[in-house]
């Protein structure tokens, strides 16, 4: 898949803007806080229907507007379409394909899916664990609009939940109805994300052991109340353990008023060497591990989608030292369309680039097409 075209209007600090992407290479060049994240932010916010910098879709709208919009024209295996997100500074996002209303944002998922590798990403093996359930989650709800059916269900349920165990005294029919509820949208997304780690951890451990040069193997599990680590039980399995697990914690619920189980207490486990990598890694194990388990969630999301999602790399290259940039880039195949943000050019001058290939120049919030090429 592929981004042909985006038309932003007050989105952050862009007023208007229309650009033209390569299928291949997108540079977006300049100082810092100019804009290059924010455009993006854009092109995730497309792909997503979510920022990755902010909880608040109103951040996005342009100070001053009251009004912000991003379309992009996406080619396909199966067609061109054009997909439109606007949103008002105090209302809900809406969404647009091909011009006509979705009254549903999850209609979106499997329009356009989108890698991103930002410096925020390298807290994933020693960040808290709610970091490690977001990407999973957002990289499950990309591929399928069930998991996002069910994701949405279940943060509703959640939340509701959590609500009744805070009053005195709790309602045990109706928490009964919120369990019943709970375990239904639960056990379905720890089967989908134990499926998920079963098929991305080897994929990430050839990367890792390429970078590491066969010196070290990464493992990687995922941690559910649900589920053995490297299991993948049905659906029914998980949701008799997570049953049993409600009564057995339930005056223990009651007394903290909050729901001690579920997916939203999971987590993945990294390990190197046989080592916790949240424990003992390295700063350099850290960032391997994550540019391993990115390339694995470009190959394992192009395996799924039947094309490969496009990549965005914001600002890598000051992450990254010369080894893993260049292994990141040289990875970076023809038919996978990129984004990469940079503030000087001289980072990706390390291998010969497809000849149509584009460079933006970006300066407070304006663009222009750069007509030097790399390599």
């Amino acid at each position: 898949m592929r981004i042909a075209s985006i038309v932003l209007n007050n989105f952050r600090n862009y007023d208007q803007l229309s650009l033209d992407f390569s299928p291949g290479l997108n540079v977006l060049y300049g100082e810092n806080a100019q804009g290059k994240t924010n455009l993006l932010e854009a092109i995730y916010f497309l792909a997503t229907g979510r920022s990755h910098r902010t909880a608040r879709d109103q951040d996005l709208v342009r100070e001053g507007s009251n009004r912000m919009s991003a379309k992009a024209t996406i080619a396909r295996r199966t067609g061109d379409l054009q997909v439109e997100l606007s949103l008002g500074a105090e209302s809900r996002k809406q969404l647009k394909i091909n011009g006509v209303p979705e009254r549903k944002i999850t209609r979106l998922v499997g329009r356009l899916a989108a890698v991103l590798f930002s410096p925020d990403d390298l807290d994933l093996v020693k960040g808290p664990p709610s970091g490690r359930r977001r990407f999973l989650d957002i990289e499950l709800s990309q591929i399928s609009e069930n998991y996002l059916h069910h994701l949405v269900n279940y943060t509703r349920i959640l939340g509701q939940r959590n609500t009744l165990l805070k009053a005195e005294p709790v309602d045990q029919s109706l928490l009964a109805v919120y369990d019943e509820q709970l375990l239904e949208a639960g056990a379905q997304l720890i089967h989908r994300r134990a499926e998920a780690i079963l098929r991305l951890a080897p994929i990430a451990a050839s990367f890792h052991a390429t970078l590491a040069d066969g010196k070290e193997e990464l493992a990687i599990e995922y941690q559910s109340q649900g589920a053995e680590p490297g299991q993948c039980p049905g659906v029914p399995e998980i949701q008799e353990r997570l049953w049993s697990l409600l009564q057995q914690r339930k005056r223990d619920e009651i007394r903290r008023q909050v729901t001690l189980v579920g997916p939203h207490r999971d987590d993945i486990a990294f390990t190197i060497n046989g080592r916790d990598a949240r424990l003992f890694a390295s700063q350099g194990q850290q960032r391997t591990t994550v540019l391993a388990l990115k390339l694995a969630e470009l190959r394992f999301m192009g395996e799924e989608l039947g094309e490969s999602p496009i990549l965005l790399l914001d600002d890598v290259a000051s992450e990254l030292d010369p080894n893993r940039r260049n292994y990141l880039l040289n990875a970076v195949q023809e038919e996978i369309q990129t984004f990469i943000s940079c503030t000087d050019l001289e980072d990706l001058a390390t291998r010969s680039w497809p000849p149509d290939h584009r460079i933006f120049r970006i300066k407070s919030g304006s663009v222009e097409a750069d007509a030097r090429r790399l390599g």
